[in-house]
């Protein structure tokens, strides 16, 4: 699968809808959060017919969440974290792809880092970015 490579300016762009998307996703995941204990106990009774009042609503839940996180990825941004809000843009930099990193918070996207180091390895962007 070939991976869209953004520019600062592009990636920039698509910040507005990623909150939104975003912040849908986390609102999302905290209620499914709260319906899995309910959830969990229907599946350890399973084998004996159990059932769940939770149940429809879960998979509601985490067909929604699975929706919007789909709108992510056909964007081309890579979803680190739900919960934190993290996105990685495909990024040419020096000849080689990186990845721009931004999550939910952030202003605007200042920082990139290898492929390989993640986020522990974030690095600020300088002149040659902009």
């Amino acid at each position: 699968m070939d991976e869209r490579i953004f520019t600062l300016a592009e990636a920039q762009s698509l910040l507005p809808r990623l909150r939104s998307l975003l912040t849908e996703i986390g609102k999302e995941w905290s209620h499914v959060r709260e319906l899995n204990p309910d959830v969990q106990k229907a599946r350890d009774n399973a084998p004996f017919d159990g059932h769940s009042r939770s149940g429809v609503e879960y998979v509601e839940s985490v067909s929604q969440l699975m929706f919007w996180i789909h709108q992510i990825k056909d964007m081309g941004v890579l979803l680190k974290d739900a919960d934190r809000g993290l996105c990685d843009f495909p990024y040419m930099r020096g000849g080689r792809v990186v990845y721009l990193c931004w999550q939910l918070g952030e202003d605007q996207i200042e920082y990139w880092h290898e492929i390989e180091t993640g986020f522990a390895g974030r690095e600020p962007l300088d002149e040659t970015d902009r």
